[in-house]
């Protein structure tokens, strides 16, 4: 097919898959901007009344470990041998553990939103701000014609449960390094530039200008 590419008629194939480089570019940039507002809403959310539960069972087993180091003179081994069977302090710590993980999923969430599933569905393309810059968009193969919303929402879905939640318990903060790393494993491993999320929603990134579709 024919396209115009800065006043130039150029042929290209027709729905054809982008240059490595945009999608690594596309995921970065959206990656950076989640980081950005879960930090922004990590901000937030720790000043809130949301947090009142989490600072309490912080307080408390802080308070623990300060008395429990006091009373054995700051000997190190001591306090830790202390410490790992004081069931209070444990209670305590896993308590301030559990809503502190609660209040990030909470943060991530409200990140996530705008970039992954907002964005995209308010778009012609139904692809996120990164896809958007890098001139790049999501294909629904079987269907012929651009991504479906339902496709959108269970993309969101996923990236949700298994790359935030799910990883993000696992892994922590390196939650933002490991996702990119991973999806460009999984793209490399594949012959159509395909990750695993591509596949589960039947879906594969095109270049937005090769887009050759029954609802064109």
């Amino acid at each position: 097919m024919k396209v115009e590419v800065q006043g130039k008629t150029v042929e290209i194939e027709r729905n054809s898959k982008p240059f490595l480089a945009k999608r690594l570019i596309a995921d970065g940039f959206d990656t950076v901007l989640i980081f950005g507002l879960f930090m922004l809403f990590m901000f937030v959310v720790l000043r809130s009344p949301l947090a009142g539960t989490y600072n309490w069972h912080y307080r408390q087993y802080k308070a623990i470990e300060e008395e429990t180091a006091a009373a054995l003179d700051g000997d190190a081994a001591a306090i830790g041998e202390a410490l790992s069977a004081d069931y209070e302090y444990l209670n305590e710590r896993f308590a301030a553990n559990l809503h502190s993980y609660l209040l990030k999923g909470l943060a991530g969430l409200l990140a996530m939103v705008p970039v992954l599933l907002a964005a995209p569905l308010l778009n012609a393309d139904r692809a996120t701000p990164g896809k958007l810059m890098a001139g790049i968009m999501p294909f629904h193969e079987r269907r012929q014609r651009k991504a479906l919303w339902y496709q959108i929402f269970f993309r969101f879905l996923f990236v949700l449960l298994i790359d935030g939640l799910g990883l993000y318990l696992l892994t922590g903060i390196w939650t933002f390094v490991l996702v990119p790393v991973l999806r460009l494993i999984e793209i490399l491993c594949s012959r159509k530039d395909k990750t695993i999320l591509d596949m589960m929603t039947g879906v594969m990134i095109i270049e937005k200008l090769s887009y050759s579709g029954i609802d064109k």
